[in-house]
């Protein structure tokens, strides 16, 4: 082939590659420009999806109905105005708070608290029983007698267990530290030294009879040394048992079953609800329990400081009656006949709670309990005192809601302003979107209130001379349109044109979120 046909076919190719290459660059740049229109869509969005959220609160009755509640002294009382208080000045003084009825016993029961277990050396662990002194912070590696061991006692490296716990023992160890070791795990048990006796002490945690202190496994030969086992000539183990609380023991081990009057089994009955008795199945603890789980609305509790019960009705205002009691529970731990009794009947006793009085507006009002409701405002008495409290529309819900849509508005506008000067620039949709939202600010909405456009309760836009500019919000002037009906700028937002008892046809809010609808992703709008 001559040069001159093959320089041609170079070219040729060249050319076709060129060609290629500007096809697919510009490709490249129309893929780049899609995926920034893509972005721009998104953005724009995501702020409509935000200002359709500030519509939210504008369609609830309660943003523009709701009421405040100021006490001038909250110690004395406490008060909370619910949608469509009344809104007024309360003068109040609190004459009496109500309180629950209560009796406590009129005299200790005689319960044991109960004891602990104890396990302590049986004799002193001092060389030749006293001849000298031991010192507990001596390392076990320093040996016996630097110590005070007995001479035959020797405490090397190993493990000891207390209750299937074991404790390591090293010769850098002092009784001390021993001590820790055991009070820090698991055994269930304190460890102590008594210096004036040279005794270690071994307590257990609980008290009851079932409280064991087991040793076991001693490679070390420290329990030896501290003669808490009864090994190499140390005297039998010196151990105590542990008792039951009074609480927790059957009631015939109690000293309530016990004189003339002795609690037997039978029952007995609070407000109507009967409450079995076991002696020899019951414990004090188990009776208070069925009790406090029953119908009969009280409470019951055993103070093991006092020694006593105390019994208080669930509610306050209401009474406690006790009858019945065949068992002689009621009349052993001291309830039956006591001050404050206000029945005369034998074997039956009746204690009652107190009702609230406070003076409303020169008004006596009684109530079962501390916290009433007047007018859709609830108080709660606190103490004894007097305090106003002040009803008032609660304005600060409603602007608070008004200002966040009109600053979302601002901010929705800003986005879509810099996306028609970027990627979207000329963006038809874009541009008629904008107007449109515009336009439905100053329109009139249809409603069935007093008021018909937004500017009338201080929403505006600002005239820059230039057409449209952001939206203004005058607190002044929406401040007074819900001084003079409230109830006609929540129509003006959302309100019911059917009558149908729903405020879902009609208002700005409810028009601007269904037009919205249209564009946002959430509802597979235009930018889904």
């Amino acid at each position: 082939m001559p040069i001159s046909d093959s320089l041609e076919i170079d070219d040729v190719v060249q050319q076709i590659i060129a060609l290629e290459r500007d096809r697919l660059d510009t490709l490249i740049a129309r893929k780049t420009e899609v995926n920034l229109q893509n972005t721009s869509y998104t953005t724009v969005d995501s702020s409509i999806e935000s200002l359709q959220k500030t519509l939210d609160t504008l369609k609830l009755a309660g943003t523009f109905t709701s009421s405040l509640a100021t006490s001038g002294d909250s110690s004395v009382i406490s008060a909370s105005a619910g949608t469509n208080a009344v809104q007024t000045v309360y003068q109040m003084e609190v004459v009496r708070l109500a309180q629950a009825a209560k009796i406590t016993s009129a005299s200790a029961l005689g319960l044991s608290q109960g004891t602990y277990a104890v396990l302590q050396s049986s004799e002193e662990i001092n060389l030749d029983g006293g001849s000298a002194v031991v010192d507990p912070n001596v390392k076990f590696s320093s040996g016996s007698a630097a110590i005070g061991f007995d001479a035959d006692k020797t405490v090397v490296s190993g493990t000891f267990k207390i209750n299937d716990t074991e404790i390591a023992v090293t010769g850098s160890d002092t009784i001390y530290t021993i001590l820790s070791k055991i009070n820090a795990s698991a055994a269930g048990v304190t460890a102590t030294f008594d210096a004036e006796n040279d005794k270690v002490l071994l307590t257990s945690d609980a008290t009851g009879t079932d409280q064991t202190i087991t040793l076991s496994d001693d490679t070390s030969g420290l329990l030896d040394a501290l003669k808490l086992t009864e090994t190499n000539g140390n005297p039998p183990q010196d151990f105590t048992d542990g008792t039951t609380p009074g609480l927790n023991s059957n009631l015939v081990d109690t000293d309530l079953v016990s004189g003339s009057a002795k609690v037997v089994d039978g029952y007995f009955t609070i407000n109507n609800i009967t409450i079995e008795i076991d002696v020899d199945n019951d414990t004090l603890a188990e009776v208070l329990s069925r009790i406090n789980t029953s119908q009969a609305g009280v409470s019951a509790f055993y103070d093991d400081v006092t020694d006593r019960v105390t019994i208080s009705s669930k509610k306050t205002g209401e009474e406690i009656t006790f009858e019945n009691d065949t068992s002689n529970f009621l009349k052993n731990i001291n309830v039956l006949d006591q001050s404050g009794d206000t029945n005369s009947a034998t074997g039956k006793s009746t204690y009652a709670g107190t009702t609230a009085e406070v003076v409303v507006n020169g008004e006596t009002l009684t109530r079962d309990g501390n916290t009433f409701s007047l007018g859709g405002t609830t108080f709660t008495l606190k103490t004894v005192g007097s305090a106003n409290v002040a009803v008032e529309q609660d304005t600060a819900k409603a602007r608070n809601a008004v200002k966040g849509f009109v600053d979302q508005f601002n901010n929705t506008m800003s986005v879509i302003d810099t996306q028609l000067k970027g990627s979207l620039k000329g963006n038809r949709m874009l541009q008629n979107l904008k107007r449109s939202i515009q336009r439905r600010i100053y329109t009139q909405i249809e409603n069935t209130g007093g008021l018909s456009r937004l500017g009338e309760i201080g929403v505006k836009f600002i005239d820059t001379g230039l057409g449209i500019g952001s939206l203004q919000f005058v607190q002044s002037d929406f401040n007074a349109a819900m001084a003079a009906n409230n109830l006609d700028v929540y129509k003006l937002f959302a309100d019911d044109l059917d009558n149908d008892g729903t405020s879902d046809d009609g208002g700005f809010a409810l028009l601007a979120e269904e037009y919205l609808e249209n564009f946002t992703k959430s509802t597979s709008g235009i930018f889904a």
